[in-house]
């Protein structure tokens, strides 16, 4: 019985030095990966494309309409559907039926141009940007 408790405290050290050891060894080896996962919003890199170009990760269950407001911001008030689906992430027939459907005449209208291009705009943001 005397011998029995240094041995069990033998391999509960060895246990605890070997769980920290691999934790240890992930971090240094896949540290990346966790950084990236645990960054959360704000800013991502894509892989390919120069380190200044970073695309705003959106939270995936955020209401579409707030997204596509949002993006109409950044954009001084006005879209196309090229914008929706590059920025957002949508298909070109997603974007376009989001964007339709927002149409209301007093805060989203579309207008076309003679070149035949749709463009969304947005009257509230369009006239807080024209106020001094």
């Amino acid at each position: 019985m005397i011998l029995l408790f240094p041995i069990l405290l033998l391999l509960a050290a060895a246990f605890v030095f070997s769980r920290t050891g691999q934790r240890l060894l992930q971090r240094l080896f896949h540290g990346d990966r966790q950084e990236e996962s645990q960054q959360g919003r704000g800013e991502r890199r894509i892989p390919g494309l120069p380190a200044g170009w970073a695309r705003r990760q959106e939270a995936p269950n955020q209401d579409p309409q707030a997204r596509l407001f949002r993006l109409a911001r950044r954009r001084k008030g006005r879209l196309t559907v090229s914008d929706v689906v590059i920025d957002l992430g949508l298909s070109i027939h997603d974007a376009e039926e989001l964007l339709d459907g927002m149409v209301d005449g007093r805060r989203v209208r579309t207008r076309v141009g003679p070149n035949g291009l749709a463009v969304y705009e947005f009257t509230e943001i369009l006239a807080r940007l024209r106020r001094p």
